[in-house]
C-alpha cells in the first residue's frame, strides 16, 4: 500500500504543477520548478580524481562518424546467437526469429564464409576511427544459428536442425579453419582464432570479452528456442566456465559480466520466482551473489575470472502522464530526461518509473553497485557497456549525456559505451566530443576531475578538470536545465597555486555543433567568471593561469601513482575481505604481476591498455587450415584436481620468439617471477 500511495502522490504532485506559460506567441511547458542565479565554487587542488579514459565509448552500430570515442564494442540481440564459424545469427523476436547473415551483409558475399567476419568488422572500424579499445561479445546462451535460411519455427525439429550448440571447452586441437559440420561451436577456439589473427590483448588484439548480453532477456527474446527464464545458479556456473575458457587462451584479456539489463536484472535477474525460492539466500540482490561467486571461483583457480562488473542501463523514467522518456521528445520528456541521470548518483531523487518506485532501496545505482563490489569482490571495476537517456536529436539529450559522462567521471566508473536508441544522436555526439575533442584539434576536457560545487542546484550542473601534465589550464563544463529562464553563473575559483583567467569559451549550438563563442559576453578577472547561460544550454570554459605560480610544486610527483611496485599507503584500499580477514588491496595502474603475498583473485584489475601498446601495433596473422593450438582442461574443476603445486598452469598462444624473449626477461629480472602460459603445439 505504501508503494501504491507513493506512486499516486508522485502523479498528483506532477499534476499540481502549472502546465504552461506563453512567451513570444509560443507555448512553453514549464514542468519542473526552475531556479535562479547559481553560485559555482571550484577548487582545483581539492578532490583530484583520475578520469577513466574508457568512459567515452560507443557501441558498434549505426553511424559513428563525427565522434571521438575511446572504446568500441559489439552490440545487439543477434550476438547471443552469432555463429562465429559461419557468421549466421538470429535476432529473435525483434527480427521474426529469422536465421540470416545480417551481421555481415555489408561485406561482399564472397567473404561471408570467413570465420569471425563480424569481429573483423569491429577491428576494422576501430582502426579506421582511431579507437584504441575493441571489445567482443561471446555466446553464453547455448545456441547459435546453424543456417541463413530464414524464419525458424518453434517446433522440436527446428530446435534440432536449425541451431548449433555452444560449448566453452573443445578439449582438442584448435583450428584456424573451424569444422562447420560438427553442429558445435567452441568458445575457446573462437578466442584462440582471434588471438592468432590479431594478437593477444597485450599485443594490441581484442582487449576484452563480454559474457554474452542481457541473459535476463534470453527467454523473452528467443522464445522460439523454448527457453526457461535462466536461474541465478545457471548463469553463475556458465559465467565462471566461459571466463575460465577465455583466460586459458588469453590471460590478460578483460572479462566483463553479467551485462544484465537495468535495475531489475541487477536485483533478481528478472526471475523473481527462482530468486525468491532460495531458502538460504544470503544476498540482498543478484549482483552480490554474482560478485561473491566469481570471487570464489577465481580464488579456486588462482586468478581473476571477472575484471569488470558490467550492466546495461537505458533510462526507464516516465513523464507524469506515463510517456517513456527514453524514446520521446515532447517537452515533458525533455524536462524529465535532464533529471533522470540523478538516479545514478543522487539519494535525494526518486525517479518516476516502476522499477525505481518498487525498489528505491537499490538507488542511487552507482553507489549501491560500488558498495557491492567492496563487500563481495574488492578491486573489480564497474562499467555501463550499454546506456542511453534518449534525446539524441535535441538539446535535452546533450545535457543528459553531459551529466552522464560527468557522473561516470565523478563516481569512478571505469568504462561506458553509449548505445543510442535513435538514428539521429547528433546532440549526444556533441556532448561526448565536449569531453574528448571540444576544439576539433583533439583537445580533451582533462584527465583529473577536481572539486566543483553548484550549491545543490538541480537545474544546473558543473564539472571541472585539469590535466596532470598541464595543471595551469582549468576547464569547466556547465549546463543550464531551465527551459524558460536564462541563468546567471557566478564562478569563484579558489586556488592556492594559480591565478586563472578565462581564455576561451565554447558551447553546443542549436545545430549540435561545438562553437567557439569568444569571451566578450563574459565578465571575468583573476579566478572569477560571471555570465548568463541561455535556456537549455551546455558550455565549456577554458581558463589559463596568468603570472607566476603562487606555490611551487615538485613536478616529478604525479597526482596518482602509476607504478604498482611503488604504491604508497594512499594508493591502497583497506577493505574487509568478503571471505574473512581484513587486508590491503593495492590499486594497480599498470599490468604488473601480482605480488606473491597478494591473492591474485583479490587484486584490482590493471588498465585495459598498457601505455607501451598502440593501436598501430595490432598484429594480423593470416588464417590457414593448419592446426594452431591444443585446448586446455575441460573445466575449472578438472584444473583444480590437476593442480599439484597450487599454482594454475595457464596457457597462451605464443611463438618460439615470444618464449625466448620472455625467458631472457625472466633471467634478467632476478627476483621477479613470471608465470608463462604456453599453448601446446
Amino acid at each position: 500500500m505504501k508503494r501504491i500511495a507513493a506512486f499516486a502522490a508522485a502523479l498528483l504532485t506532477a499534476a499540481a504543477i502549472p502546465c504552461s506559460t506563453y512567451a513570444d506567441d509560443e507555448m512553453i511547458i514549464e514542468i519542473i520548478p526552475e531556479t535562479a542565479d547559481t553560485i559555482v565554487t571550484v577548487k582545483p587542488e581539492k578532490d583530484k580524481t583520475k578520469i577513466s579514459p574508457y568512459i567515452f565509448g560507443i557501441n558498434d552500430k549505426g553511424n559513428i562518424a563525427g565522434i571521438s570515442p575511446t572504446v568500441i564494442k559489439q552490440t545487439g540481440t543477434s550476438l547471443s546467437t552469432y555463429n562465429w564459424e559461419t557468421n549466421f545469427s538470429n535476432p529473435g523476436t525483434s527480427g521474426n526469429n529469422s536465421n540470416d547473415i545480417s551481421l555481415v551483409d555489408n561485406f561482399p558475399s564472397s567473404k561471408w564464409s570467413s570465420p569471425a567476419l563480424y569481429t573483423d568488422s569491429l577491428v576494422t572500424r576501430g582502426m579506421m576511427n582511431n579507437i584504441p579499445v575493441r571489445l567482443v561479445t561471446l555466446q553464453l546462451m547455448g545456441y547459435v544459428s546453424k543456417d541463413s535460411m530464414g524464419i525458424v519455427s518453434d517446433d522440436a525439429l527446428s530446435k534440432q536442425t536449425r541451431w548449433c550448440t555452444v560449448q566453452f571447452h573443445k578439449n582438442d586441437t584448435y583450428l584456424n579453419q573451424p569444422d562447420t559440420d560438427d553442429d558445435v561451436v567452441y568458445m575457446d577456439e573462437y578466442v584462440s582464432y582471434l588471438v592468432n589473427r590479431y594478437g593477444s590483448a597485450m599485443e594490441g588484439g581484442i582487449n576484452g570479452y563480454f559474457l554474452d548480453s542481457e541473459p535476463d532477456k534470453w527467454a523473452e527474446n528467443f522464445s522460439v528456442l523454448g527457453l526457461d527464464q535462466i536461474t541465478p545458479d545457471e548463469l553463475l556456473y556458465r559465467s565462471a566456465e566461459l571466463a575460465y575458457a577465455v583466460k586459458t587462451i588469453d590471460n590478460k584479456a578483460f572479462i566483463f559480466g553479467p551485462s544484465v539489463s537495468g535495475l531489475q536484472g541487477c536485483i533478481n535477474l528478472n526471475n523473481s520466482d527462482a530468486w525468491g525460492s532460495r531458502s538460504d539466500n544470503e544476498y540482498s540482490w543478484f549482483i552480490d551473489n554474482y560478485l561473491s561467486y566469481m570471487y570464489m571461483r577465481g580464488d579456486q583457480v588462482g586468478y581473476r575470472l571477472l575484471d569488470v562488473l558490467d550492466l546495461h542501463y537505458y533510462t526507464e523514467a516516465l513523464t507524469p502522464v506515463g510517456i517513456p522518456v527514453l524514446t520521446s521528445s515532447d517537452e515533458f520528456s525533455n524536462a524529465y530526461r535532464m533529471q533522470a541521470v540523478r538516479t545514478l548518483w543522487d539519494s535525494d531523487y526518486t525517479e518516476n518509473s516502476v522499477s525505481v518506485l518498487m525498489n528505491k532501496q537499490f538507488t542511487p545505482l552507482i553507489p549501491t553497485l560500488q558498495a557491492s563490489i567492496r563487500m563481495n569482490y574488492p578491486g573489480t571495476r564497474l562499467s555501463f557497456s550499454e546506456y542511453d537517456f534518449g534525446g539524441g536529436d535535441n538539446m535535452s539529450g546533450a545535457i543528459a549525456e553531459t551529466d552522464v559522462l560527468g557522473t561516470f567521471a565523478k563516481e569512478g566508473v571505469y568504462l561506458a559505451c553509449l548505445s543510442p536508441v535513435s538514428d539521429d544522436y547528433s546532440f549526444q555526439k556533441a556532448a561526448m566530443n565536449l569531453f574528448t575533442d571540444y576544439d576539433g584539434e583533439g583537445t580533451k576536457f582533462g584527465d583529473a576531475l577536481v572539486y566543483s560545487d553548484n550549491d545543490d542546484d538541480t537545474m544546473s550542473s558543473v564539472y571541472a578538470a585539469v590535466d596532470n601534465d598541464d595543471p595551469e589550464v582549468l576547464r569547466l563544463i556547465l549546463t543550464n536545465k531551465n527551459m524558460v529562464n536564462t541563468k546567471n553563473f557566478n564562478i569563484n575559483i579558489k586556488s592556492s597555486q594559480y591565478d586563472y583567467e578565462l581564455s576561451e569559451a565554447y558551447r553546443i549550438d542549436e545545430n549540435a555543433d561545438i562553437v567557439n563563442i569568444g569571451t566578450d559576453s563574459f565578465e571575468y578577472g583573476s579566478n572569477t567568471v560571471s555570465f548568463d547561460a541561455d535556456t537549455m544550454s551546455v558550455y565549456m570554459l577554458v581558463l589559463r593561469s596568468v603570472g607566476e605560480e603562487l606555490i611551487s610544486e615538485d613536478s616529478s610527483e604525479s597526482v596518482w601513482n602509476t607504478e604498482a611496485s611503488q604504491a604508497n599507503e594512499d594508493d591502497k584500499i583497506i577493505t574487509e575481505n568478503p571471505h574473512g580477514t581484513t587486508e590491503s588491496v593495492t590499486v594497480l595502474q599498470s599490468s604488473e604481476a601480482v605480488t606473491e603475498d597478494t591473492n591474485p583473485a583479490d587484486a584490482t584489475v590493471p588498465d585495459l591498455i598498457e601505455t607501451s601498446q598502440s593501436v598501430a601495433e595490432t598484429v594480423t596473422v593470416s588464417a590457414t587450415d593448419e592446426e594452431t593450438a591444443q585446448s586446455s582442461d575441460s573445466d575449472i574443476s578438472e584444473a583444480e584436481e590437476s593442480d599439484e603445486n597450487g599454482d594454475e598452469e595457464a596457457k597462451t598462444v605464443a611463438t618460439p620468439v615470444k618464449v625466448i624473449v620472455l625467458s631472457l626477461a625472466a633471467c634478467v629480472g632476478a627476483g621477479i617471477f613470471y608465470v608463462l602460459i604456453i599453448d601446446k603445439k
